[in-house]
């Protein structure tokens, strides 16, 4: 298996590592980050965008989930990315089609789905989320991995996060963004009989 580390150098923010498991405290103070950043998507979206309470509180302790925690200079956790490592731990993702657009990656388990990147709202718009990006970026270009990821509709529009991700991305390594699939929702009033 293809081992995902951060390559990252100490930044005037502070330092960013990976972790298999983090500290119950952290698990706690990270889901209440993950529930406020998350929660309003399940009024804008007819997928489920969030995990729940004890899913999030299984990747923390999920040593195949990679919790890449970003520290201060006085050692307070101030951003973390979770990761799975084994697509398989993904419910709604497909690891046969993964497998076949992606052989040699799969073949090394350099395949990595990101759930979340999460910042303490009071440092939200200082360096935190490009500083992760950052050191994920490195971290997935020094083993030649494949990242993905899924967002919903009212993300790709108003977050722009596709188009964060690549350009911060872009300016480190030689990036290669697709956007993979699209699905879409219907429903059907069904107003009375004719």
């Amino acid at each position: 298996m293809t081992t995902l580390k951060p390559v990252a150098k100490r930044d005037r923010a502070g330092t960013v590592e990976a972790l298999s498991s983090v500290a119950p405290h952290l698990a706690d103070e990270f889901l209440a980050i993950y529930r406020g950043a998350f929660s309003p998507l399940e009024l804008l979206s007819p997928a489920r965008q969030v995990l729940a309470d004890d899913e999030f509180l299984t990747a923390m302790h999920d040593e195949s989930v990679i919790k890449f925690v970003g520290w201060d200079k006085e050692h307070m956790a101030c951003a973390m990315a979770v990761i799975a490592t084994d697509l398989s731990s993904v419910p709604w993702v497909s690891v046969p089609y993964f497998a076949a657009r992606y052989p040699d990656q799969h073949g090394r388990r350099a395949i990595y789905y990101f759930h979340a990147l999460l910042v303490r709202p009071e440092l939200q718009g200082g360096p935190w989320a490009r500083l992760m990006l950052e050191e994920l970026t490195r971290a997935m270009a020094a083993i030649r991995a494949v990242a993905a990821f899924d967002c919903c509709g009212h993300t790709v529009r108003n977050a722009r996060l596709p188009e964060v991700i690549a350009r911060v991305a872009g300016r480190l390594v030689h990036l290669e963004p697709e956007e993979l699939d699209q699905q879409h929702y219907f429903a059907y009033g069904m107003n009375g009989m004719r």
